[in-house]
């Protein structure tokens, strides 16, 4: 036991001669330099970012590249069109101005046409007026009366044939003509006197109920 101690304890002696202890020793003043040395430099770096950023001046330029740039506008939604309907209005027929140069006669002219019996010439199958409105629009009102010569005032100044509503105004310069036929309340003739009937038909304003005209035709009836 004792042999292999001294191998060891000659080891040992040896290893501490081949080592050997490094101590550095930093004076205090060197150190403080040191610190304020690295914080100056700290302190001038942040000072060049702040004053000159390369960083900064790649985002600006980008930025305004982005802003300058044409947006893009999206396009608007087509609108679904749906048909409307419109009721049109009835047109209402004024009264036309005259032409140059004509002047009105300032009267309402009514002229009995022609008249139509059966066969026998006992009923009237229907009367044809013409109405000449040179006057002012008016809507027409007829008295339709017939007779013969030897009916009674009474029976003359009765309206057999009736009394007959148009269906609308007349304008002014208008010249309009009508066929009365199912209008007429009555249609056989009186029969006292074979050889002749008697008709007239006066022509009223239907609103004041002013007469305008009376004619009067007679035909033969043998």
């Amino acid at each position: 036991m004792e042999g292999d101690e001294e191998p060891e304890k000659e080891e040992k002696k040896k290893m501490e001669k081949d080592t050997f202890e490094i101590k550095i020793r930093f004076n205090r003043k060197l150190l403080r330099w040191i610190e304020r040395s690295v914080f100056i430099i700290i302190i001038l770096i942040l000072l060049v970012l702040v004053f000159y950023n390369p960083f900064g001046n790649y985002l600006c330029e980008k930025g305004v590249s982005e802003i300058t740039s044409v947006p893009v506008v999206d396009e608007p939604e087509e609108e679904e069109t749906v048909d409307i309907e419109v009721e049109e209005e009835p047109v209402v027929e004024l009264e036309p101005e005259p032409e140059p140069g004509e002047e009105l006669s300032g009267e309402v002219v009514l002229t009995i046409g022609k008249i139509e019996l059966n066969e026998d010439k006992t009923r009237v199958d229907s009367i044809t007026v013409k109405i000449d409105n040179q006057k002012k629009i008016f809507t027409p009102l007829l008295y339709v009366y017939w007779y013969d010569k030897g009916s009674s005032e009474a029976l003359k100044s009765r309206p057999k044939g009736g009394k007959i509503n148009f269906t609308g105004p007349i304008p002014v310069g208008r010249v309009t003509q009508k066929k009365l036929d199912d209008e007429l309340k009555a249609h056989y003739l009186e029969k006292d006197d074979l050889n002749k009937e008697f008709f007239k038909i006066e022509l009223y304003d239907r609103v004041d109920k002013t007469l305008l005209d009376t004619k009067t035709k007679s035909i033969a009836t043998d």
